[in-house]
């Protein structure tokens, strides 16, 4: 097993469980619908949380596979991955009964999960890159090319505005951007 193996089998069993959360989280909202208010919020949301959490992986594996690896580079990536567990373990609550309307359930927790969406992706392909001074070149050179950085720009100023505001129609709008990011930076990717 090769160091790359070694950590992405560790990391994908984090973010694996980021995904089982999310869909266990609609499979009870599937069963339990009855009298529960979805809205509009929360299923955008999912999108969002769904089509990030394959970046992640993707971009993770095209970051990583061919680069050594160390402690704290795994280390940095378990809390990225822990932190995208957490956002998506408080997207869905536990029991439906107690709190049957999504949207007042993603209002309440918007600004947790948008934190720590921003500070997983930050740490996972900003920091952690950037540790060695190869990286970090690469890494500067992509944020002074907009050209490539239009997509990330847009991401966290989405993320953002979305902590600032608790109008509805300008979170959905918000959220609707963040997803066609995530599609037009899948677009963009190399096959694996």
């Amino acid at each position: 097993m090769s160091g790359f193996e070694f950590f992405f089998s560790l990391y994908g069993l984090v973010l694996g469980l980021s995904v089982v959360e999310i869909i266990g989280g609609v499979a009870r909202l599937t069963h339990d619908a009855k009298g529960v208010r979805i809205g509009l919020l929360t299923p955008v949301l999912i999108a969002v949380l769904l089509t990030d959490l394959c970046g992640f992986w993707v971009t993770a594996y095209l970051l990583y596979n061919d680069r050594p690896l160390n402690y704290l580079i795994v280390v940095l990536s378990l809390f990225a991955a822990s932190l995208y567990y957490l956002a998506a373990a408080i997207v869905l609550p536990r029991d439906l009964t107690e709190e049957p309307d999504l949207d007042a359930v993603y209002l309440r927790h918007r600004r947790l999960i948008m934190a720590c969406i921003a500070i997983a992706g930050l740490v996972m392909f900003e920091v952690t890159p950037s540790l060695t001074p190869a990286g970090f070149a690469q890494r500067l050179a992509f944020w002074t090319n907009l050209s490539q950085s239009w997509q990330p720009l847009t991401f966290f100023a989405c993320i953002g505005a979305i902590m600032l505001t608790r109008n509805k129609m300008v979170n959905l709008g918000l959220m609707v951007l963040m997803l066609s990011v995530n599609v037009a930076s899948f677009l963009r990717l190399p096959s694996i």
